[in-house]
C-alpha cells in the first residue's frame, strides 16, 4: 500500500504529467468568464463570475518545474494561483446580479459542470505546483513562527509606510495595499468558515482557535482605509491588481481547507495567518492615525500580540496531548509554510510598491540602458508588437527585465489601480521581472519593443536607488 507523503503538498506524483495538466488548464480556460480583459475591464464592475485568466499565456506555459522561492513573482505563479482561486470559487455562490439574460448567462457559465469537473482534476495539480516549496528546508524551532512573523511583518510595513511618505506615495501606495488586504479578506474568511463548518478546527475548544481576517473592528478600519483611497467595489472588482502571492496566501488557505487530512496544518497556515494580519493592522493603525477605531488604545497592540501568542501555545498543547507528536509536527508545518510565504510575500509587495513608487526613475533608467544599447548591444534580444486600437493587455508579469520602447503610436501604461502612464513616440519604461503591469493602446495603432536587460545591469541601476533612498 502507498504511504502518504509527509509534506503537505508534494509535486513528484506528477513528474512527467505536466502536458495532461496544461491540457486540462488550457480546457478550463477557455469558458467565457476567464477569457483575456477588454479595455472596459481594467476595473471589473462588481462582476464576481469574472475572472481574466490571460488564457494565451498557457500556450506556452508548461508547469514541469514546480515554483521555488525565487520565482514566486512569476508567471507560472501568478498563472497557477489565479486559476486556484477561480476554482476555489466555483463552490461559493454569488447570485445573479439581476434578471437581466446577461448576468444570468455569466452566472450558468461560471457555475457550469464543465467547470466544476475540470477543476476538480486540475486542482491537486496546481497546488502541489504553487506549494511544494512552502514545505522544504523547514527550521527546528517552526512553532516558534508567530512570533518571527509579527515581528518580521511589523518591520516591514513600519519601513514600508516610511518609504511611501519618503516618495509621496502614501495615497496610491494605500490603493494598491488594500486591493491586496481589503478585497481577498472575504476569500479568506470563506476559506476558514467552510473548513470550520468541515469541522476541521473541532480538535480545539473555540477559544483556542485561529481567527485570520474576523475582527470586527480591523475590518471596520480595512473599510475606512479602503475607501479613504478609492478602493469601494465589491471583492474581485480589483482582480487584475492582485499580486500571485497575495493571491497564494487565500489559496493555501482554500487549499488546506478542503482536505481533512492536513486538518492540523491548516491549524498552522491560519495561525501564521492570523499573525500576518494582526501585525498589518497594528502598522495601519500607526500609518493612518486619522482612522484609528475609537475603541482601541496605544496599548492595545501589546495585549493583542501576547493573547495571539499565548492562543498559539495553548493550542499545540492541546493537540499534542490529544493526537501526539505527529499531529503536532504537522501543524508546525503548516505554521511554517504559513510563515515562509508571509516572507515571500513582503518581498513581493515591497518589490512592486518600490517600483510604482519610483517609475519617474525607471523611465530615467530606461533612457539610460536603451543609450547604452545603443553603444554595447545593438542585437540585444527582443520581441517587437504591433497592436490596433484598443488592444488590452491584461495584467501580467514577465520573467526577465524589459524596456517598453514606443516606435510609434500611444498607449496607457499601469501597475496600480488609477495609474495611467501615457506613452508616445519615443518614450519608455523599465520594468522589472515579476512586475504586474499592463497596456492599453490608445492609437490607432501602436508599434513598441520590449529589449530584454541583462540582470546586472538593472542591479547596478536598483542599487545606485537604493543607495540615495539610504543617503
Amino acid at each position: 500500500m502507498t504511504q502518504p507523503s509527509s509534506s503537505l503538498f508534494d509535486f513528484s506524483p506528477f513528474a512527467g504529467q505536466s502536458e495532461r495538466y496544461v491540457g486540462l488548464i488550457k480546457q478550463f480556460a477557455a469558458a467565457q468568464p476567464f477569457r483575456s480583459a477588454e479595455v472596459s475591464e481594467l476595473v471589473l464592475d462588481d462582476d464576481y463570475h469574472r475572472r481574466p485568466l490571460r488564457p494565451e499565456d498557457f500556450e506556452f506555459l508548461k508547469f514541469a518545474k514546480p515554483v521555488r522561492p525565487h520565482n514566486v513573482s512569476r508567471l507560472p505563479a501568478l498563472a497557477s494561483n489565479r486559476t486556484l482561486l477561480s476554482i476555489y470559487e466555483l463552490g461559493t455562490a454569488r447570485l445573479p446580479a439581476s434578471a437581466a439574460p446577461a448576468d444570468w448567462q455569466r452566472f450558468v457559465e461560471f457555475y457550469g459542470e464543465e467547470a466544476q469537473v475540470l477543476g476538480a482534476q486540475i486542482a491537486p495539480f496546481l497546488e502541489a505546483y504553487a506549494f511544494e516549496y512552502l514545505c522544504q528546508e523547514q527550521t527546528a524551532d517552526a512553532t516558534q513562527g508567530l512570533a518571527r512573523i509579527l515581528d518580521a511583518e511589523l518591520q516591514f510595513w513600519d519601513q514600508t509606510f516610511a518609504r511611501l511618505m519618503r516618495n509621496d506615495y502614501l495615497e496610491e501606495g494605500l490603493r494598491f495595499i488594500m486591493v491586496q488586504r481589503w478585497s481577498l479578506a472575504p476569500s479568506k474568511q470563506r476559506a476558514l468558515a467552510r473548513a470550520a463548518a468541515s469541522g476541521l478546527f473541532d480538535m480545539l475548544p473555540a477559544d483556542q482557535r485561529p481567527a485570520p481576517d474576523t475582527d470586527a473592528t480591523d475590518a471596520a478600519l480595512y473599510a475606512k482605509v479602503a475607501a479613504s483611497c478609492g478602493v469601494t467595489r465589491q471583492q474581485h472588482a480589483y482582480w487584475q491588481f492582485y499580486l500571485p502571492t497575495s493571491l497564494a496566501k487565500c489559496n493555501l488557505l482554500y487549499a488546506l481547507a478542503r482536505r481533512p487530512d492536513r486538518a492540523f496544518g491548516l491549524v498552522g497556515a491560519a495561525f501564521a495567518a492570523e499573525a500576518e494580519a494582526l501585525a498589518f493592522s497594528i502598522a495601519l493603525e500607526r500609518a493612518c492615525a486619522h482612522l484609528k477605531p475609537a475603541n482601541r488604545s496605544n496599548d492595545d497592540a501589546q495585549s493583542r500580540k501576547d493573547a495571539l501568542l499565548r492562543r498559539g501555545a495553548q493550542a499545540l498543547e492541546t493537540i499534542g496531548a490529544a493526537y501526539g507528536a505527529s499531529a503536532v509536527a504537522m501543524t508546525a508545518q503548516g505554521m511554517a509554510a504559513g510563515e515562509r510565504l508571509a516572507e515571500r510575500a513582503r518581498w513581493d509587495l515591497g518589490e512592486q510598491l518600490l517600483w510604482l513608487s519610483s517609475i519617474r526613475h525607471y523611465v530615467a533608467f530606461a533612457h539610460r540602458i536603451s543609450t547604452r544599447i545603443d553603444a554595447e548591444c545593438p542585437d540585444i534580444d527582443r520581441e517587437t508588437f504591433i497592436e490596433p486600437h484598443e488592444m488590452c493587455s491584461t495584467t501580467h508579469v514577465h520573467n526577465d527585465h524589459r524596456l517598453v520602447t514606443i516606435q510609434e503610436g500611444e498607449m496607457l501604461f499601469w501597475g496600480n489601480l488609477g495609474m495611467q502612464l501615457k506613452m508616445n513616440e519615443g518614450d519608455m519604461v523599465l520594468i522589472p521581472d515579476g512586475r504586474l503591469h499592463g497596456s492599453t493602446v490608445v492609437s490607432g495603432e501602436c508599434t513598441y519593443h520590449q529589449p530584454i536587460i541583462p540582470d546586472d545591469w538593472v542591479r547596478a541601476l536598483v542599487a545606485e536607488l537604493d543607495a540615495k533612498a539610504s543617503a
